[in-house]
């Protein structure tokens, strides 16, 4: 189409979701559903300072690479995100809001210190977790929003230049990171527009508290057909500057192709968000639609459903 691509490489810690299994305190919902023993140790403030060394590597590698920009990501209950969420941690990176953001902010301050690169985060606005387990949450898993807003004031002010929204964790609650409908094995306890609009009005948030960074939205890809619309309204009315697709990507590669060049999206090739790549994703096998891209994924996929009845 005429452009040169804007690529950005995406640093992240799986923290407790991922197979090391490093978490930063106890939380017995939390544990439960990361599969973490409630006597596991968690990472000491030694471990963490060692880290952020780490993230500056990766950061150097990707500029070699060739890439436009850096994600630190901060989502979805991973390393970067529970630290923000740190309320019951002892030390450093616990307690209070400085240290409970010291991480993330101290990995951005490192990277635009030392490596001529752009930084994008991708943000969890909110957890929808009860507080004292959840980041920008009341008692009851409802949105504060005095410290996020707080935050990514912050962010820009370090030198972020790009803040991809999303909230809560699809470990738990699928339904509020990616709207979808019903599926066999998880039912959204609300419709999915109500997770739709959720998530344009936390960008609209973002986009409030902050004056040169580019805010991404999220949550398009259940709107089918009608994503382009509603797109194009929050960008118009400026609740965001760019609109992120994930799901749709898997199943609908050229969607944006036809956008500009059709102007609309043809209904046989969308996605219809039954989450069939997330469950691949999770469980680390090649990941693609299996409904669009069927006779490549469906066997995949069949051989997860038969790693679960085997388990």
């Amino acid at each position: 189409h005429g452009f040169v691509p804007y690529l950005i490489l995406q640093l992240t810690h799986s923290g407790r979701f991922g197979k090391c299994k490093k978490i930063l305190y106890h939380a017995a919902m939390l544990d439960k559903a990361s599969h973490v023993d409630s006597e596991a140790p968690i990472m000491s403030d030694e471990e963490l300072d060692w880290l952020k060394g780490e993230y500056l590597k990766a950061a150097k590698l990707a500029k070699e690479a060739g890439f436009d920009a850096v994600d630190v990501k901060a989502c979805h209950r991973y390393l970067i995100s529970e630290a923000l969420s740190a309320h019951t941690r002892e030390g450093k990176y616990g307690g209070s809001y400085e240290n409970r953001t010291r991480m993330l902010k101290d990995i951005i301050s490192l990277i635009k210190d030392n490596v001529d690169i752009d930084i994008a985060v991708r943000l969890n606005v909110y957890d929808a977790i009860p507080y004292p387990y959840g980041w920008g949450c009341d008692e009851n898993g409802g949105l504060l929003e005095e410290e996020p807003r707080r935050l990514v004031r912050e962010l820009e002010a370090l030198g972020v230049s790009t803040i991809n929204v999303t909230a809560s964790t699809p470990y738990i609650y699928p339904h509020i990171n990616r709207p979808y409908d019903e599926s066999k094995d998880y039912h959204p306890p609300e419709h999915p527009l109500k997770g739709v609009s959720r998530l344009l009005k936390l960008a609209k948030l973002v986009s409030e508290e902050t004056k040169n960074v580019l805010v991404v939205g999220t949550g398009y890809s259940w709107l089918r057909e009608f994503a382009p619309y509603v797109a194009a309204a929050m960008i118009e009315n400026g609740w965001s500057h760019l609109v992120g697709f994930g799901r749709q990507a898997f199943a609908y590669p050229d969607f944006a192709g036809d956008i500009l060049e059709r102007g609309r999206l043809d209904r046989e090739k969308l996605c219809i968000t039954c989450n069939k790549c997330a469950e691949l994703k999770a469980a680390t096998m090649n990941c693609g639609c299996v409904v669009r891209d069927a006779q490549v994924y469906g066997p995949i996929y069949n051989e997860l459903l038969r790693r679960r009845k085997r388990a």
